[in-house]
């Protein structure tokens, strides 16, 4: 513990060094300018202009929040603290919403503002969408990255999308996530353009286009080996047939080289007009990327275990978390601080922070 705080005092002295001489050059006006202004977003940086100061006063642990609070960009401190969303809520005019990222995270003017959004939003999961396990919550709260709409019931004749018409109203492949991975690789990096198409010119497609071959010299050893090694008088004429020469050019890949193959704006525009992978789905456009679908079921298990482990409860059963009335349950602040941890990583919120937003949960309509 003591050489934790050892390293800990070594690496903030030259920062605190750094921040007291920028505040003795600064003008007594000018620093209560700073303090006095509201909180913005800056899309640049996805982060809050106040992110620092929320992150030291209501994040745990106190080390490494205070560190946070100090230093310029810590490399543990997750893109949500930025946002002071210390549970990764998405935009939908909040109160206190000043912004969001390009995947839709809400940027909230102080994290007391975004623990309010938590709990509210929680409450609407357990009452008005019956999700009352934390299975059901985690599946709606940080769904999988990748899904398929499927059909409802097989034989009935009617087939029905997973996805809901209300949640996506125009598709699943035109919400504002499907949009961001398919142009973006794992991490946030934006991917290449996708290039033409290349056709190997013996493979199916190059065939297309229905030219025949052309003819072509046989190589030079060929003749070579013939004279080495005479042909037999029971194969005589073989060579001669113009059937066997034939399909022997054919066999060659070379002789396919000159064949003409299909433009590739006009193979992706065939391509498209194929049926989709699964019903449901609009016309697959060929010219995005596709996006990188991982199996996401374990991590949604973790994550609904380690919130029904909060109150001793197993990821199946019902957490208890509001009454009939709307009035939060005890179970409530554990719960919020276990979703916080998974969300934040390193750092999570504070005891003070959720029984804050808690108490400040207005009575339910």
């Amino acid at each position: 513990m003591l050489l934790n705080a050892l390293v800990l005092l070594a690496s903030l002295t030259p920062i605190l060094e750094n921040r007291a001489a920028a505040l003795l050059a600064a003008p007594p006006a000018a620093i209560a300018r700073a303090e006095a202004a509201p909180p913005r977003f800056d899309p640049a940086t996805r982060s809050v202009s106040n992110w620092h100061e929320q992150a030291g006063e209501f994040l745990l642990p106190r080390s490494l929040a205070l560190t946070a609070q100090l230093a310029e960009d810590p490399p543990y401190v997750a893109r949500c603290v930025r946002l002071n969303n210390g549970w990764c809520i998405k935009s939908a005019r909040w109160s206190g919403e000043i912004g969001a990222d390009a995947e839709g995270h809400t940027a909230f003017a102080t994290m007391a503002d975004g623990a309010d959004a938590a709990a509210s939003l929680l409450r609407r999961y357990f009452r008005d969408f019956n999700r009352r396990n934390a299975l059901a919550i985690v599946r709606r709260w940080a769904p999988a990255e990748c899904r398929v709409a499927t059909a409802a019931r097989v034989g009935r004749g009617v087939s029905t999308p997973a996805v809901s018409a209300t949640l996506a109203p125009r598709g699943l492949g035109r919400t504002l996530r499907a949009r961001f991975l398919a142009a973006h690789r794992p991490g946030g990096v934006p991917r290449a353009r996708a290039r033409a198409l290349r056709v190997q010119p013996w493979s199916p497609l190059a065939r297309m286009a229905g030219r025949r071959p052309v003819a072509r010299p046989a190589p030079a050893r060929v003749s070579r080996v013939a004279t080495l090694q005479p042909v037999p008088d029971i194969a005589a004429g073989i060579a001669a047939e113009p059937g066997r020469a034939t399909m022997a050019r054919a066999a060659d890949p070379a002789a396919l080289l000159d064949r003409k193959v299909p433009s590739p704006d006009r193979m992706v525009a065939e391509s498209a007009l194929l049926p989709a992978i699964a019903a449901g789905l609009p016309l697959l456009d060929l010219r995005l990327p596709a996006p990188l679908c991982i199996g996401d079921e374990g991590r949604i298990q973790a994550y609904a275990a380690r919130i029904s482990g909060s109150v001793g409860l197993k990821p199946g059963d019902d957490l208890d978390l509001f009454g009939p009335d709307g009035a939060p349950r005890p179970n409530l602040a554990p719960v919020m601080l276990a979703m916080s941890a998974v969300e934040l990583g390193t750092l999570r919120a504070g005891p003070d922070l959720v029984e804050a937003a808690i108490a400040r949960l207005k009575p339910a309509p």
